[in-house]
Order: structure tokens, then sequence, then C-alpha cells
């Protein structure tokens, strides 16, 4: 299970990093149970982080994780097959983890949820002009070598400046203490830690580490517009949504550029990858909703978890 808070809700400079918009971290456990456990001891605010003030939070994550905590609620299923070319979450699936996510599908509604089929048409918005930057694959174990690559300006910019505050607070036992630091580690360290590149990191380095530069700014409010004001808030108003329903990560994108929270539990298995075989493994399903709403969206994947029983444990480890 995979829980990504609200942006701020666990702080930057505490246990678990929280970037502002294009990635969040959270904490990864067996159970819904064991994720609403850590959260309680995440979940604080911090004179370091303004958006923390606004926190709203249970005074237990574990309370009400029952059963029957789905029977009721609008559940959101960005998908619509009378109109394809705004469903780009669920369209383009493979046979077998198309059957996944039906099955899933199928347990919310024997548990009592009212399921929404609507499109969200947003993705067309996200990643559009300015949102982007163009940094080339110099990757050496990359098919992509050689070509650019398009990652996002907000992670680039964000990564220099809440990785310098990291290094510099609270990393010790080292005396890397910026970004530039390890640039230049990686460069008198080629042969080892450079197998991979660093195509991001210099990327990175190169911005400010204030997060004042005008294209900055312009990125961060355009992935507000689509993610959030056009995306998640218009979806979930309009068809009146408790959560929306992702198909296995297809949807972090989205809330974690809104800076809302998300849940993922298993919800069976497939293999195959690249046209290779592979041994089964999970493809989860992942419950997003808004600013602050973590608690609902515990208590909507433990029902789930509790009546599909998905989880296996890895294999020769049977008992964790």
């Amino acid at each position: 299970v995979t829980v990504k808070p609200t942006v701020g809700l666990v702080s930057r400079a505490g246990i678990v990093p929280i970037a502002h918009s294009q990635d969040t971290a959270g904490p990864m456990t067996r159970t819904v149970r064991d994720a609403a456990m850590l959260l309680n001891v995440l979940a604080a605010k911090d004179v370091l982080d303004p958006v923390t003030e606004r926190q709203r939070r249970p005074a237990d994550y574990t309370a009400g994780l029952t059963r029957d905590a789905m029977k009721g609620a609008r559940i959101g299923v960005p998908s619509d097959p009378a109109d394809p070319l705004n469903d780009p979450y669920y369209d383009k699936l493979p046979p077998r983890s198309a059957k996944v996510i039906a099955d899933a599908i199928t347990v919310l509604e024997d548990l009592g949820a009212v399921i929404v089929r609507a499109s969200m048409p947003t993705p067309g918005w996200i990643g559009g002009p300015g949102t982007t930057m163009a940094v080339l694959n110099r990757n050496p174990l990359s098919h992509h070598k050689g070509t650019v690559a398009r990652p996002p300006v907000v992670f680039l910019y964000e990564l220099k400046r809440d990785l310098d505050l990291y290094l510099r607070d609270w990393a010790t036992n080292t005396e890397i203490r910026s970004i530039a630091d390890i640039v230049a580690f990686n460069a008198a360290h080629a042969e080892t830690a450079l197998r991979f590149g660093q195509d991001h990191f210099l990327a990175a380095s190169m911005t400010r580490g204030d997060l004042s530069e005008r294209e900055y700014k312009s990125a961060r409010a355009m992935d507000l517009l689509s993610a959030k004001t056009r995306g998640m808030d218009a979806y979930m108003n309009q068809h009146k949504l408790d959560a929306v329903l992702f198909p296995g990560s297809a949807g972090c994108g989205i809330a974690a550029k809104a800076g809302y929270p998300s849940v993922m539990v298993p919800a069976g298995f497939i293999s195959g990858a690249d046209d290779k075989d592979t041994p089964d493994y999970p493809l989860g399903i992942t419950f997003a909703g808004r600013a602050w709403s973590e608690h609902k969206l515990l208590r909507l994947a433990y029902a789930y978890e509790q009546a599909s029983n998905m989880r296996k444990p890895p294999p020769g480890l049977a008992d964790v």
C-alpha cells in the first residue's frame, strides 16, 4: 500500500520529503491500516512549511477503517467508451490489466459504491507549453541515448531547491552539502557513479535554487490550472465525487501536480513487459481525492482491501 499525502502534510524537512507538485513521497506499507498508523506519526504541522498551517487531520487515521466505508461513496472512473479521445487513463490498458481493473470496479459496486463513468479531458492540458524542459539523454544504458527528454520544469527546479535544503539542514556524516557537490562527486567517480548518467542533476544544477525564476512560476501556475482547477476540482465538483479511481499509477501525475493525496492498493496480478514474459507482478488501483482527504481515502481503500484480499506476500516471505 502506498500513500501520497497532501502536499505539506509531511514537511519537506521531515522524515518523508514532499515536493510541491511533480513528485510526492509517502509511506509504503503492507496494509492500509499500517499506512494509517504511520500517517498518525508523520502528519504534523511544521513552522518551516506554511502549507501545514492549513492542515486538517483526524486525531487517529485508523478510526473508521471499516468494511462498510465504501457504501454510498461516489467513485469517479475517468473513462467513457463513448468518448475514446478523452479516455487516456483506461483506454490504453492491455487486456489483462483491463480485466484486473474491471474486476476491482465490480468489487467496489458490490460494496455499495456508486460508480460514475465520465471522461476527464484535462490530460490534454498537462505537459502543455512552458511546463517541460528539453534535456539531452546521455544515459549510456538507455535505448533513447542521444534523444531529448522533456521532464517537468517544476520537478527540475524544485529538485535543486529541496535537495539543497535537505543536504544543508538534515544530512549527517557527509561532506556532500548541495546538488553541485553531488554532480562533482559523480563526475569524479564516473566509472561507478555515472552508470545511468546524471542528466536531471545537471539540468537542475543550472537553476538558481530559490524558485524565483519566471519560467518556474509560469510552469507551476499551468500545472495548478490543468491538474487542480480544470482537472481534479472540476471533475469532482461536476460529478459530486468522494474519490477518483485510477488504474495503477496512471493518475499519480494529476494528483501530485494538484498537491492532492492518493492511496494505492493491490488489485491483482499481471505479467509481461515490453513484449517479454515475466513472473506475475502486482497491479494496483489508486484512490485520489481533494486536499486533506487522506482519512476518507484510507477508509475507502481499507474497505476495498478487505473485500478483495489481493495482497500476496513476496515469494519466500509468507509471514511478511
